[in-house]
């Protein structure tokens, strides 16, 4: 509503109620109009807009008619009644005010422009609302246009990095000069940086977006916890950084929520701790605040706190404030001096807040910074961790903790005091030794490898020295790639273990120092060493490389080349349909945007005519897809996954990226093609043989080097390998009977499923494809013949216990 005069409509039944009222209206400038009836109102105000309606009693009717219809609802009523009972009544059908007959032309007037105010405020506020509302659509529409851009440009950007970062590890692999590496190294250093930032401003684009989504799945908080020390271990190392990990036992074993975000948050405050301290340590804490009950039962909700702390240069109070904001740094000579995007704590702070927490900090200049969350999780009402628990095979053993930090002396004690065990701490030589003498005698000794003035193997002599202490036996607390055995250090009973420590290693390694002796095995002095083995020597795969942009197609063939295969390579997802009609791939590395037919289109088509069991012999046995992709926007593994593909591998790729994942998916295509080989006889023959099918001799009921590569030689392990086997694959075939007597298919393919894995990973080969079978029944939801299949898995079973039973150095006890 502007400044023209205001536009007002008396509505009534007669036509002296507009005499009445012309001189008020007349002092309020107002232009007015009359309307006998609510017909003739109708019409007026189709073609008239008013800023005010004067309504005379009698037409409550048409009152409720106003002020349900959305074009005249907002236009103030003034009711004229003498009667009380009227009065409430037009208040409750949505008047704005009313008037008594007879009226005081002052009360009236002052009404009427309390009113026509009240409809000019309303009217701006409403004209503002459109405003904003225009202002937002169009925000949206640009932050959607920045969005998609984003997207196309991280194709772009990262398809060159991807042939920088590849090209120049291949290279570092080649022989050069030490000046040469040393360029290439500061190459590699500072691609690996350019691609951090370019990561962390398609994040920061993406939640500015409102594109940023959780994935949100159950994990092992615990592993997830000591990938990520492992992650930057090199790091903290190369500064004599100790990086201690403590988790709360009363934390379930595993959790659900998004883990690659949380150890993204992780990462971040790791790398920015080690980055801003030069010595001492840095510890990540997390907490149990607490778990409540959910809808679901057997289900809780965890709030978590995390924390790290360092003992770095710390942070102005007064400047703690700008650290979670975009771009911004506490100091501008700490940026120049360490560098940074100024991203990183804004992005970490957005993802916590996306997890249902909040993110501090809290520092003091000279004294370090203590970077902090929250985090809400589920999980499952489970156990505590066996890790958490009494350890009878240590418990009221007595133990010394040797290190100069006094920190890591506490988190080791801690753990060993939950296992049962007596810990007693020293933070250097001359502490330990007087222990020692006064207090001892001890069952083991833990000591630091690195401590200042006498270092741990000094140490270690030392003790070994004292009355009563000859045999001690040592476990040494290692920094990243040192070897701390015995035969290593020169130190008897010595046994080691690699920082940052982890409780499964810790327990590990007590166990060994206490109850395993070491063997002296002499080699023929004469006997040449074995030429190593290439991953395709291992692994036998027929590879096809589909990806349109040469670069790509070189960088990937090379890496895959490195490791001893001859890949095949095709330029869309049309040529490499048809190199599939030509011949059977087992691996095939898929890149996504392509010419033609993309990749999510080609993996559609290969599992269509796997599905409708397609006459080409070429897509009757497991073809694993691999996506291959440098677009990072909008759920990319989802859409991959959903396509049909089996795993995900993010551009740029790394020539360890590619060897891991062969190895992991290898064992599980050897497993299909053996399934495959055994069922493509005739079924008559099959049918006739299957109960009384001999075991090949060309293939033993246990691959004993998978096997003896997976317990490293270690007679102790071997047997509990042995030992957690049978128990568990026992089990197992019970419940397969049992679910295949209930007819529950989904059962009988999942504990398959469980049992193929661990066969094919302890080299029961045969086993493994004979589970194959039953989870492929289980999967399709019938299980004719899964009674023959399941006596089958019997028969392996029985000839692996067998052949364990022949070989009594697997079989015998641990001592």
């Amino acid at each position: 509503m502007n400044n023209a005069a205001p536009q007002i409509l008396l509505v009534g039944s007669d036509p002296k109620f507009l005499g009445m009222l012309s001189p008020i209206l007349q002092q309020e400038n107002a232009a007015s109009s009359f309307a006998n009836g609510a017909n003739e109102a109708r019409r007026l105000l189709h073609d008239w807009p008013a800023d005010l309606i004067l309504l005379d009693v009698g037409l409550g009717e048409f009152l409720h008619e106003l002020k349900t219809d959305p074009i005249t609802q907002l236009i103030p009523v003034i009711v004229f009644t003498g009667d009380h009972d009227s009065k409430l009544r037009s208040f409750e059908l949505g008047a704005s005010d009313c008037i008594g007959k007879p009226f005081d032309n002052g009360e009236l007037r002052a009404r009427i422009h309390a009113a026509l105010q009240t409809k000019r405020r309303l009217d701006e506020f409403t004209e503002k609302q459109r405003e904003l509302n225009e202002a937002r659509l169009a925000a949206e529409s640009g932050a959607r246009a920045k969005s998609d851009f984003l997207a196309a440009m991280s194709h772009e950007i990262r398809t060159p990095m991807n042939g920088v970062i590849a090209m120049v590890g291949l290279l570092m692999e080649s022989t050069l000069t030490p000046e040469q590496r040393g360029y290439l190294e500061t190459i590699h250093t500072s691609s690996e940086s350019l691609l951090t930032i370019i990561n962390d401003i398609l994040d920061f684009s993406k939640i500015e977006a409102g594109k940023m989504e959780l994935d949100s799945r159950p994990f092992d908080l615990r592993s997830r916890f000591e990938e990520t020390m492992d992650l930057l271990a090199t790091k903290a190392s190369e500064k004599n950084l100790d990086l201690i990990c403590q988790v709360d036992p009363t934390i379930p074993t595993m959790v659900e929520g998004d883990s690659l975000r949380l150890r993204q948050v992780l990462v971040n405050l790791l790398s920015n701790a080690i980055k801003f301290t030069e010595k001492g340590d840095i510890f990540v804490q997390v907490k149990l605040v607490s778990a409540s009950a959910t809808e679901t039962p057997g289900r809780s909700q965890l709030q978590l706190h995390f924390s790290v702390r360092d003992s770095g240069i710390g942070i102005k109070p007064e400047k703690l404030a700008k650290l979670f904001k975009p771009f911004m740094q506490a100091e501008k000579s700490t940026a120049r001096h360490y560098g940074g995007t100024g991203l990183g704590l804004a992005i970490s702070k957005r993802l916590v807040e996306m997890m249902g927490g909040k993110m501090w900090a809290e520092s003091e200049l000279g004294n370090g910074s203590t970077f902090q969350f929250t985090s809400i999780l589920q999980a499952e009402a489970n156990a505590s961790p066996e890790l958490t628990r009494r350890q009878p095979k240590l418990a009221d053993l007595r133990i010394l903790i040797v290190d100069d930090s006094a920190m890591v002396a506490q988190v080791v004690a801690e753990q060993f005091a939950q296992w049962g065990m007596i810990p007693q701490t020293a933070n250097n030589a001359q502490q330990a030794l007087e222990k020692i003498r006064t207090s001892g005698p001890y069952d083991v000794a833990v000591v630091d490898w690195h401590m200042p003035g006498t270092d741990g193997i000094a140490l270690a002599g030392e003790i070994h020295k004292l009355p009563g202490a000859a045999m001690l036996p040592v476990v040494f607390l290692a920094p990243l790639g040192t070897r701390a055995e015995g035969s290593d250090t020169g130190v008897a009973f010595a046994h080691g273990i690699t920082k940052p420590i982890k409780p499964s290693q810790l327990l590990a390694g007590i166990e060994r120092a206490l109850f395993s002796q070491k063997k002296v095995v002499e080699a023929p002095v004469a006997a040449p060493a074995p030429a190593a083995q290439s991953l395709a020597e291992k692994y036998p795969l027929k590879i096809l490389l589909v990806d349109d942009n040469s670069i790509n197609q070189k960088v990937a063939a090379r890496i895959v080349q490195q490791l001893g295969f001859k890949p095949d390579l095709a330029v869309n997802g049309r040529v490499a349909l048809e190199a599939l009609d030509k011949q059977h791939y087992d691996l095939v590395f898929m890149d996504l945007m392509m010419p033609e037919m993309d990749g999510l289109e080609a993996t559609r088509t290969i599992r269509e005519r796997q599905r409708n069991g397609a006459a080409n012999p070429n897509y009757q046995s497991r073809i694993l897809v691999i996506a291959m992709t440098a677009h990072a926007m909008q759920s990319d593994r989802d859409k991959c996954l959903a396509a049909g593909m089996d795993d995900y591998l993010a551009k740029p790729i790394r020539p360890g990226d590619v060897r891991g994942m062969i190895e992991k998916w290898a064992l599980e295509i050897q497993a299909a093609q053996a399934a495959t080989t055994s069922s493509a006889v005739p079924a008559v023959v099959a049918a006739a043989t299957m109960q009384a099918a001999p075991a090949s001799a060309e293939e033993p009921a246990v691959d004993l080097d998978r096997f003896n590569d997976m317990s490293g030689g270690d007679p102790t392990m071997a047997r509990e390998l042995i030992d957690m086997f049978d128990k568990q694959t026992t089990q197992q075939l019970k419940q397969i009977q049992d679910a295949i007597g209930a007819k529950d298919a989904s059962t009988v393919g999942h504990v398959a499923h469980s049992c193929k894995g661990a066969s094919a990973t302890l080299g029961m080969k045969r086993l493994a494809a004979v589970m194959l079978k039953l989870e492929k029944l289980g999967k399709s939801g019938a299980l004719d013949g899964a009674e023959q299949f399941h006596l089958e898995s019997q028969k392996e079973f029985k000839d692996i216990q067998n052949f364990l039973s022949a070989n009594p150095k697997l079989t015998a006890p641990a001592q």
